[in-house]
């Protein structure tokens, strides 16, 4: 390894902006909730104003990011025509099958479904950040271990102690695990996996006098994010804050840098193209949001006055039909964006 004052960091393509869009995301939400920690204590809810913030203009609008980068590229659509019609097909008859047969089930998998989807984008983000390293095997190991140790060590504790005030889709998505005495165990082996991690890191970092700084920061971010939003504090809006603000804005962030290295055969990503990127993503999460509230939930109509008087869908087939059709963009993300990080050897989709 080449000296610390000569060697380069692995930044993708902008360092200034994957610090801002990709690492400080992880970041910022954790130091303003321990700034305004009493606001948070005090507001637990998701308001209309943290609604439309953090659902609508962060969670939903970057799963339409997945249209961008497959399907409004045309070389890219091209090339993947049939993946990437099968999947939303088969994706809204699965759907439809589980919500027939029954609609907490549905939401299970579903949820089942994104948390696995935003757990292996921290790995995604850690394993490119480390793609230039020269490690021996055993520390891309135990790098690939600390950062699922990372997401899963708050994941079992929220299943160990599940409570009102957190779900991710719907109350009772989750599975219950009753199992007494676990708690000292898995803290435990959480700690001594953050422990390894940092002496395996100082270690490479003295003997190489190197430290890969935007994967350390990934993986500290993550830690962070996780941790505090999940077993910290147990308030929905913190939660939603750290979860979806350190996800979908990386994940947008990933998505505006490789616009930029096709600009010159696609899109033009000046900030006038980001600024039409960005709308483009904003209304059609409003237009999805839109037909949420007015056949299901009924839950938002400050944001969505259209047809207020009208009763929410009750018909169980229509529901089966309406709610897939309504969640298959999220569906069509998670499932197509394992397919984006194993598309190595393809120049015209991979970073």
């Amino acid at each position: 390894m080449r000296p610390a004052h000569t060697a380069s960091q692995p930044w993708l393509a902008d360092p200034p902006k994957e610090v801002w869009f990709i690492l400080a995301p992880a970041f910022v939400p954790v130091v303003i909730v321990f700034l305004f920690q009493n606001y948070f204590l005090q507001h637990q809810e998701v308001t209309s104003l943290w609604w439309v913030v953090l659902v609508l203009c962060i969670d939903v609008s970057h799963v339409y990011s997945t249209l961008f980068r497959l399907y409004w590229d045309k070389p890219t659509f091209t090339k993947y025509r049939s993946l990437l019609l099968t999947i939303p097909l088969i994706s809204f008859i699965v759907g439809f099958l589980l919500h027939q047969f029954d609609a907490h089930i549905f939401w299970r998998v579903l949820a089942y479904v994104a948390v696995f989807h935003f757990v292996r984008q921290q790995y995604g983000f850690m394993r490119l950040y480390s793609r230039k390293d020269n490690s021996p095997r055993i520390s891309r190991t135990w790098d690939t271990v600390s950062i699922y140790a990372a997401t899963l060590y708050p994941l079992l504790y929220w299943h160990l102690h599940l409570t009102n005030n957190l779900s991710w889709f719907v109350a009772g998505d989750f599975i219950s695990i009753p199992l007494s005495g676990w708690d000292q165990v898995l803290l435990g082996l959480y700690v001594f996996v953050i422990a390894s991690y940092v002496i395996k890191e100082l270690w490479y970092g003295y003997q190489r006098r190197y430290i890969n700084i935007p994967k350390n920061m990934i993986m500290l971010g993550t830690y962070l994010s996780w941790y505090v939003g999940i077993v910290m504090f147990k308030g929905d809006l913190i939660f939603t804050l750290l979860n979806v603000v350190a996800h979908g804005i990386p994940y947008m962030g990933l998505i505006w840098i490789y616009g930029e290295k096709k600009a010159d055969r696609a899109f033009s990503f000046t900030w006038k193209g980001v600024a039409i990127f960005a709308g483009a993503l904003l209304l059609l999460a409003y237009l999805e949001e839109s037909f949420w509230d007015v056949l299901v939930w009924k839950d938002h109509p400050d944001i969505f006055p259209f047809l207020t008087h009208a009763a929410p869908l009750e018909n169980p087939t229509w529901l089966s039909i309406v709610v897939p059709l309504l969640v298959l963009p999220q569906i069509t993300h998670y499932v197509l964006d394992g397919f984006i990080w194993r598309f190595r050897k393809d120049s015209t989709v991979r970073l």
